[in-house]
C-alpha cells in the first residue's frame, strides 16, 4: 500500500485523551513545560538508588500525580541526543522501557498496567521527542529510527544496562527499529500494534485511516476504534484510567511532524532489512480484532525475527495492553524472565 494510506496511528491515542478527558473524574490539566526545575540524583520513586546515570537530570516541581497514581512520582527530564526527554521511572526490579505511540504521552498508558508491571519491574516511561515534556529539534526532520536513537541515548544517559524495551503502536515500531538497529542496548524486546515499514507493512484499512484522521471523528468513535464493540467494561476502565495522571500537551506542529515519520517510515526498508541479524529475544502481540493495525503484521514481523514469538490476543482490539492488562502483564514477566515460555 503507498505511503498515502499509512495514517498516524496511535494520534488516535492522543486525540482520545482529549476528546474523553472532560468526562473522566479527576483529569487535571497539566502543561508540557510544567515547572521550575531542580536537580536530583537518580532514585526510583520510592527512594530506592537507581542506576548511575551518564548525564545530570532535574525534577520537574509540582509533578507527582495525586490519589492512585501517586506512586509514578516525579517527571523528571534529562539530556539526550541533542533534545530533553521527559521520563518517570518507578517500580523495583529488572529495568523495563516503555515506548508510547505515535504523538500519544507517557500520561496515556493506564494506573493499572504501569501498577501491575511495577511489581516485576523498575519502569522507565517518557515522552517522545516534541510530546509533552520532552523537547524538539525541528531543524531535522522527525522519523521513527531517529525516535529509536532517542530511545537508545535515554538507556544511555540514565545509565541502564540492557533494559527490556515494550512499545506500543508506533512505539512497538520504534523497538523493533532499536532492535533491528542498536541490538546491545537492549535485552529483549516486547512489540505490540507495530509493524516493519516499507513495502512489507500491512497498513491501515483507507475507511479506518479516514476516520482517524477526521477532526470531527468522536471520543466514542475513537473508542470503537481501539476496542471490540463487546468491551464495553475495558472501554470505562479505559475513561477513567485517562483521569488518574496528569494529561499532556500535544502541539499541532508535533502532530504534523509525528504524522510525517510515519509516512516516511512507510519507504524505511532498514527496519526489515536488518531485524533478520538481530539476536534480541522478541516477543510480538497483538490484538486480533485490531482495526488499526491489520493483525497480520505480527506475522510478518515473527517470521522475519530470527528470535520471535507470537501471541494473538483473540477478543482484544488496538488497546489490547490496556484492554487485557492482567494477561498483558504476565506474559511480558514470563517472557522477559524466560524468553520462550510465554
Amino acid at each position: 500500500m503507498s505511503a498515502s494510506h499509512r495514517t498516524p496511528r496511535a494520534r488516535t491515542l492522543s486525540r482520545l485523551a482529549v476528546a474523553v478527558a472532560t468526562v473522566a473524574l479527576g483529569a487535571v490539566a497539566c502543561s508540557s513545560g510544567g515547572g521550575p526545575e531542580t536537580s536530583t540524583s537518580s532514585t526510583t520513586s520510592s527512594g530506592s538508588p537507581g542506576p548511575r546515570a551518564t548525564t545530570a537530570s532535574a525534577v520537574v516541581a509540582k509533578s507527582v500525580p495525586s490519589g492512585p497514581a501517586a506512586f509514578l512520582g516525579p517527571v523528571r527530564r534529562i539530556p539526550a541526543n541533542g533534545i530533553t526527554i521527559g521520563y518517570r521511572q518507578f517500580g523495583s526490579g529488572p529495568d523495563l522501557v516503555m515506548v508510547m505511540g505515535d504523538t500519544g504521552a507517557m500520561s496515556d498508558w493506564t494506573v493499572d498496567l504501569l501498577s501491575r508491571l511495577s511489581r516485576h519491574y523498575r519502569v522507565t516511561i517518557f515522552d517522545n521527542r516534541g510530546v509533552g515534556y520532552t523537547t524538539d529539534d525541528t531543524s531535522v526532520p522527525d522519523t521513527i529510527p531517529l525516535m529509536a536513537d532517542d530511545t537508545v541515548a535515554l538507556i544511555k544517559a540514565l545509565g541502564l544496562r540492557h533494559p527490556a524495551l515494550l512499545g506500543w503502536s508506533m512505539g512497538g515500531e520504534i523497538g523493533l527499529t532499536v532492535a533491528a538497529l542498536h541490538p546491545g542496548a537492549i535485552s529483549a524486546l516486547v512489540s505490540t500494534g507495530g509493524d516493519l515499514g516499507g513495502r512489507h507493512a500491512v497498513n491501515t484499512p483507507p475507511a479506518v485511516a479516514k476516520e482517524l484522521n477526521d477532526p470531527k471523528t468522536t471520543g466514542p468513535q475513537m473508542l470503537d476504534m481501539l476496542f471490540p464493540a463487546d468491551a464495553t467494561a475495558a472501554r470505562a476502565a479505559y475513561i477513567h484510567q485517562l483521569g488518574l495522571i496528569p494529561p499532556e500537551k500535544v502541539s499541532d506542529a508535533t502532530l504534523l511532524r509525528q504524522y510525517r515519520a510515519g509516512q516516511a517510515y512507510s519507504s524505511f526498508e532498514d527496519t526489515w532489512n536488518e531485524l533478520p541479524a538481530s539476536t534480541i529475544p522478541m516477543l510480538i502481540t497483538n490484538g486480533a480484532l485490531d482495526k488499526v493495525t491489520p493483525p497480520a503484521n505480527a506475522s510478518i514481523i515473527t517470521h522475519r525475527a530470527k528470535h520471535a514469538e507470537l501471541v494473538m490476543f483473540p477478543d482484544a482490539g488496538h488497546a489490547m495492553p490496556v484492554q487485557d492488562a492482567a494477561r498483558f502483564t504476565s506474559l511480558v514477566t514470563r517472557f522477559t524472565q524466560a524468553p520462550g515460555t510465554a
